[in-house]
């Protein structure tokens, strides 16, 4: 039993007042006349999102045998039950806002007390959470009683357009904190140390409230890197059918070792890895090491587990090698079938007369962000994030002018270049690789032959090379007269980056998405005994880099 005076006891009574709220709010727009058509609309985002509330209570406070009988909620640090708590206390600040100006519209109920409305009422709720000094029987939102008199003309008068676009701003407000929420609440459960716990992940599986969150795909993926080796069959491509679909790739360049096909009306993609056999007693060069099949199958197995869109990753059919080739050829799925050839970004970089609209440039950013956030979460290293492994593909866009057309789809770009790819807690130590086009999507602690284990904050470092391309629309390699074929300091190189984000970025894309890039190249988030699984930096990551660049996103 939740003691009623604990952070999980008030945080439950924010709950069940913000529930209430949007229980109230939903009934007052469905009358409401000054929306017109726009009601049933407003309607049922408060609905959907007053459901999405329900459900992350019911994950969050009911009782399981796998927390010993507690609460999800009160396995959390402290920490992180007040940031849940306060999100809460400030959606429901927003969301009796709207219940004000739709209540000034339409009256209130002659039963409620003349002295205190029902939303002063629910108000208290708050006050008794951030004070921590009054009982939560005060609050008694399940005995209030809602009803409507008809509104008097002065109340019609008052009611004006302005009111009308008020609210319909504080219900956009309200969803997108709501929507806050349940991502915090699914990295605090993958990202924290309980996302090391098969119990609790299976628990995220099977919940049916999780399942509904959508919990259940990312729980999935994170225990499947737990037990890698061991979760289908063998991904390898076996059948002959294979064989003649699955070629030699020629290089094109600024473009990675790709091509697409079609099998049985399906378009695959085949991504080559270059692979010398090893002539042992037990392959003689002609088949794949067992230690290096391991690792093939680990990763397929990972690209190969369902994954949400965001992860932007294409699911893994499985994997060959092509022993004429030197190479193992990855296969993805492409659903639905696309309209053209893919390309990599790369490539259009490097193309000067292709230049997206700045709002193209922002979702673009954005996809990628997010990508590496989502890849984090789930303790997972991407380790070759470039420009050149970042496919686009076509689709069909409706113009004015000219009618449908044909152009790049840059807010659904497709991320691949998984060969060094794989669960965080691998030791990765790199091999020597001095390629100047790869190096400079590198940390400076990871060109050369590293010595350290990759982290999180080298993903980043990629990223802002990638954002700084975007910013730019110009590849890294053309910011220095060279393409940096003579350079031998990485630190000397980062400083080259930094000095091109600070000077030509703002007057391009503006001066967020340049702070943007300069974190990234800088990595400095202001994060400080961090945790283990990096809680903190993944937390300053979405806030100061995903946050930032959605924002611009909505408004360019």
């Amino acid at each position: 039993m939740i003691d009623p005076l604990s952070v999980a006891g008030l945080t439950i009574t924010v709950v069940d007042a913000l529930i209430k709220l949007g229980e109230r709010t939903s009934e007052l727009i469905q009358d409401a006349n000054a929306f017109e058509s726009d009601s049933n609309e407003l309607r049922n985002l408060v609905n959907d999102e007053n459901i999405q509330t329900k459900l992350i209570r019911n994950l969050l406070f009911s009782e399981c045998m796998v927390y010993g009988d507690k609460s999800l909620f009160e396995q959390f640090d402290p920490d992180i039950q007040r940031q849940i708590e306060l999100l809460c206390v400030e959606i429901k600040a927003i969301l009796q806002e709207g219940v004000y100006l739709l209540e000034r519209r339409y009256g209130v109920s002659k039963e409620c007390n003349s002295k205190e409305s029902s939303t002063a009422s629910l108000l208290n709720v708050s006050t008794l959470s951030l004070s921590r000094n009054r009982s939560t029987s005060s609050g008694s939102l399940h005995s209030l009683s809602w009803g409507r008199t008809s509104p008097s003309l002065p109340g019609l008068l008052r009611w004006s357009l302005r009111d009308k676009k008020r609210v319909e701003a504080i219900l956009q407000s309200f969803k997108d904190r709501n929507s806050r929420l349940k991502k915090k609440v699914e990295l605090w459960c993958l990202a924290s140390q309980l996302g090391i716990s098969p119990e609790h992940l299976m628990h995220l599986q099977v919940d049916e409230s999780s399942r509904k969150l959508g919990f259940d795909q990312d729980a999935s993926l994170r225990l499947a890197q737990l037990d890698a080796g061991n979760m289908v069959a063998s991904l390898e491509l076996i059948d002959p059918s294979w064989t003649s679909h699955l070629k030699e790739i020629q290089p094109i360049e600024n473009q990675g070792m790709f091509a697409m096909f079609m099998k049985n009306n399906v378009a695959y993609i085949q991504e080559n890895h270059h692979y010398d056999a090893l002539a042992t007693p037990a392959t003689a060069g002609h088949d794949v090491d067992a230690r290096t099949r391991g690792r093939i199958e680990s990763l397929a197995k990972l690209l190969h587990q369902p994954k949400e869109q965001v992860f932007r990753v294409l699911p893994c059919v499985g994997w060959k090698y092509l022993p004429r080739q030197s190479s193992i050829a990855f296969v993805f799925e492409v659903q639905p079938k696309p309209i053209g050839a893919p390309v990599s970004l790369q490539r259009l970089l490097f193309n000067s007369d292709l230049r997206p609209e700045l709002g193209d440039k922002f979702r673009l950013a954005l996809g990628l962000s997010k990508c590496i956030a989502q890849m984090h979460m789930v303790q997972w290293l991407h380790e070759s994030f470039r420009s050149d492994n970042i496919l686009l593909l076509p689709h069909h866009v409706d113009d004015e002018k000219m009618g449908t057309r044909v152009a790049v789809n840059y807010p659904e770009p497709w991320v691949l270049g998984f060969e060094f790819s794989r669960p965080e807690p691998f030791f990765s130590v790199g091999h020597s690789d001095f390629e100047p086009a790869r190096d400079i999507y590198r940390h400076p602690d990871r060109q050369g032959q590293p010595a350290e284990m990759f982290k999180k904050i080298h993903d980043i470092y990629a990223l802002g090379v990638v954002l700084l391309e975007i910013g730019l629309w110009e590849p890294a390699l053309k910011l220095e007269k060279n393409m940096f074929s003579h350079a031998n300091n990485p630190d000397a190189v980062r400083a080259q980056l930094i000095k091109h984000a600070q000077k030509r970025l703002e007057s391009r894309v503006g001066r967020k998405y340049k702070e943007v890039v300069i974190k990234c190249l800088t990595g400095d988030f202001g994060v400080e005994d961090d945790t283990k699984e990096d809680l903190k930096l993944q937390q300053a990551f979405r806030h100061q880099i995903v946050d930032v660049i959605e924002m611009a996103a909505n408004y360019v």
